[in-house]
């Protein structure tokens, strides 16, 4: 699952400097700043406190995801990626159980990419849906926290475990100082369904700050997961 991950990550990436319209590298989740979550390194802080049909398996479990282009409104990503595009990641294959879209702003001299990734993780015979997401996000967060997701170039400057949005989440700062770009990558589980944002950028050359990066994948989160709540 990390591998597929990253490589979906990696192949954003490229599909933007093919467009003519990337100068830098801005790392896709994520994933992955605005609220005032600080960025302090190694500092393990905690900080913290849509949708369309879909058939639940369990109380509180989902069988399907909103459009992850309309989760969240038109405000936030202004905000947080101002004259960005968006695009529905035309490498991703995406479904009724999981999808992506991608907010690019490449040219200037604030750079930005916000991506949010929403999965619907089905359980197996002998494990219901929310045990299998819970494995999947403990696995996951295992290696985000480590760097071994890390592309290429990155380097982990912060971990901030999340409270108070969805039942468990957590977020990490990496930098490429080559490229001169900051990227927060946040995971957070709600049930069974998993939010993956990547937020990444650059000003003027230098690496978006760990203050912005984290703190804009934080409030992207809890729109989704209030979203989400309310769908």
């Amino acid at each position: 699952m990390r591998d597929r991950r990253a490589g979906r990550r990696w192949a954003v990436i490229v599909g933007g400097a093919v467009a003519g319209i990337g100068v830098c590298v801005l790392a896709a989740v994520v994933i992955l700043s605005g609220v005032g979550a600080s960025g302090e390194k190694g500092s393990g802080q905690v900080v913290g406190s849509g949708a369309s049909d879909t058939t639940p398996t369990a109380k509180g479990e989902r069988a399907a995801v909103p459009d992850s282009c309309t989760i969240i409104g038109d405000d936030l990503i202004n905000k947080l990626a101002p004259n960005s595009e968006r695009n529905v990641a035309d490498n991703y294959q995406g479904d009724d159980q999981q999808n992506q879209c991608v907010w690019g702003a490449y040219a200037g001299d604030r750079k930005r990419q916000l991506t949010i990734e929403l999965r619907a993780i089905a359980g197996a015979a002998d494990q219901s849906p929310t045990d299998a997401a819970r494995k999947t996000f403990t696995t996951e967060r295992t290696a985000d926290e480590s760097g071994k997701a890390l592309l290429a170039g990155q380097k982990l400057r912060d971990k901030i475990r999340l409270e108070g949005i969805g039942d468990e989440g957590y977020i990490v700062y990496s930098v490429d100082d080559k490229q001169g770009s900051g990227e927060a990558v946040g995971n957070v589980r709600l049930g069974n369904v998993l939010v993956t944002i990547h937020y990444s950028g650059s000003n003027k050359g230098d690496p978006l700050p760990s203050r912005d990066a984290t703190g804009g994948a934080t409030e992207v989160a809890k729109a989704v997961v209030t979203a989400l709540n309310q769908g």
